[in-house]
């Protein structure tokens, strides 16, 4: 009894393991997309080809691709952008974790998926030397490597650089330059102030939509739903402890948890 609650709690840890290490799969790749894993060399992205934390995405010119996280974000880079998944981890049992995605250059836009939902403080972006924090969010950050503009059309954002701490809200937009008073105000007055590079990118974000809108933002990937997950791994730890109890005469009414007790 004592190696068949061994075996069970082992598998236990390996389903966790199973579940932490989580991160996206590609649902819509236009043009020139690549993946780079550390220093490794960058590798052709398709459809359905999954990301993991640490891995930098890049598009080349008149490309795009749109991401869909675990926990139902979802993200879509314009062309000639790059960005690095510095942290992801999602917990479907939970519906908890943390997000920190790096945009390097060029333009992204991001609405928000469970984690976002249950503790936005868990969600951050960095591009350029600013840091985002969101409420609820569904907006567009793009950078040259310097300036950083961004646009909230439902929920909020938080723009913190060079001590400013700038609340963006639904139909606000924020240019940041470093050194210079931030340009605030409507989405459409700040588009009109911007550099040529930013402007394409929130606006090619924009034509996106639905490839943004096809990814099913806001749900979870399919069997990544936080009770479907726990209850299959309760379910298969149940047979098998029935199973072993069956044969040894004992123990079989007690397989439905991962201590076999």
């Amino acid at each position: 009894m004592k190696k068949i609650s061994v075996l069970l709690a082992l598998m236990a840890l390996f389903f966790t393991d199973l579940v932490l290490a989580a991160g996206a799969v590609a649902t819509s790749v236009t043009g020139a997309v690549q993946v780079q894993t550390g220093t490794g060399a960058p590798r052709p992205v398709r459809q359905g080809d999954e990301f993991l934390q640490g891995e930098t995405i890049s598009t080349g010119a008149n490309s795009a691709a749109v991401l869909k996280f675990d926990d139902g974000q979802v993200v879509a880079l314009t062309s000639n952008s790059r960005m690095t998944i510095t942290a992801y981890q999602y917990n479907p049992a939970t519906e908890s974790g943390n997000v920190l995605l790096s945009l390097v250059t060029g333009g992204m836009r991001a609405i928000t998926g469970l984690i976002g939902r249950r503790s936005p403080n868990q969600v951050a972006y960095r591009a350029a030397s600013a840091t985002i924090g969101i409420r609820g969010t569904d907006g567009t950050i793009a950078t040259n490597g310097t300036d950083v503009v961004v646009t909230v059309t439902d929920g909020g954002m938080i723009l913190r650089a060079e001590g400013l701490v700038l609340v963006i809200t639904a139909n606000e937009a924020v240019l940041f330059r470093p050194g210079q008073p931030p340009v605030r105000g409507s989405i459409a007055s700040v588009d009109g102030q911007l550099p040529p590079a930013l402007a394409a990118a929130i606006n090619q974000a924009i034509a996106l939509n639905s490839a943004v809108n096809a990814a099913g933002p806001g749900s979870p990937r399919q069997g990544q739903q936080g009770d479907q997950g726990q209850q299959g791994q309760q379910g298969q730890s149940g047979q098998q402890g029935g199973q072993q109890g069956g044969n040894g005469g004992a123990g079989g009414g007690g397989g439905g948890n991962a201590s076999g007790s």
